[in-house]
């Protein structure tokens, strides 16, 4: 999971504020799904299509499951100078844009969700649907793209690290990721989603 700690930028299509509560919205949301878990089950599926729901829910659990497995089997190590290859950026991107795709046309319920106060059961049910349709949307690029979990972990971390140095002028950035991200600084900024790194998106 990439850590919250790496900043979100302000040129990206939403401010600094409404994508931290973006992030905030949907964690009110996950820690719905969580409590209802605790309490003993998905109440709000309680109908007559409950254990079609489950089923569903399950398989697609199952699917994002076998397309990470299938990621993984990518080997990955870590360079120890953190320079990142400019054909591993563009396959990063390549994620990005699949899963701003799902992002981008859930932005203003998301936007919404971030908003409010307090959530109801209707709210946790479409945050759950909205984080799996996200996940599975990653995975599967994660898969075809040829990346494993941890390779996009640390593609994301040194993306972040350099976005935050470049204005601040830190020296602790390689040089080459620099220009690499000056190179594709558009389309860094544009699929970029922030509050939502701490489900590792």
């Amino acid at each position: 999971m990439i850590s919250s700690r790496f900043p979100p930028h302000k040129e990206a299509s939403l401010g600094t504020g409404a994508k931290i509560a973006i992030g905030c919205g949907i964690a009110v949301v996950v820690a719905g799904v969580v409590t209802l878990v605790a309490l003993g089950g998905l109440a709000f599926w309680a109908t007559g299509k409950a254990k079609d729901k489950v089923e569903e829910l399950t398989g697609e659990q199952r699917r994002i499951e076998d397309l990470q497995r299938r990621a993984n089997a990518n080997r990955f190590t870590r360079p120890a100078d953190g320079v990142i290859s400019e054909d591993r950026l563009q396959r990063f991107l390549a994620v990005r844009k699949r899963v701003y795709g799902i992002y981008e046309t859930h932005q203003a319920e998301l936007d919404a969700m971030g908003q409010k106060k307090q959530t109801d059961f209707g709210d946790v049910r479409r945050g759950f649907n909205l984080i799996n349709e996200l996940r599975l949307a990653q995975a599967q690029a994660l898969a075809d793209e040829g990346m494993s979990e941890d390779e996009y972990r640390f593609l994301a971390e040194q993306v972040y690290k350099t976005m935050w140095a470049e204005p601040n002028k830190s020296t602790d950035v390689p040089p080459a990721n620099l220009a690499l991200f000056r190179k594709y600084e558009a389309d860094i900024k544009k699929y970029a989603m922030g509050g939502l790194e701490w489900i590792g998106l």
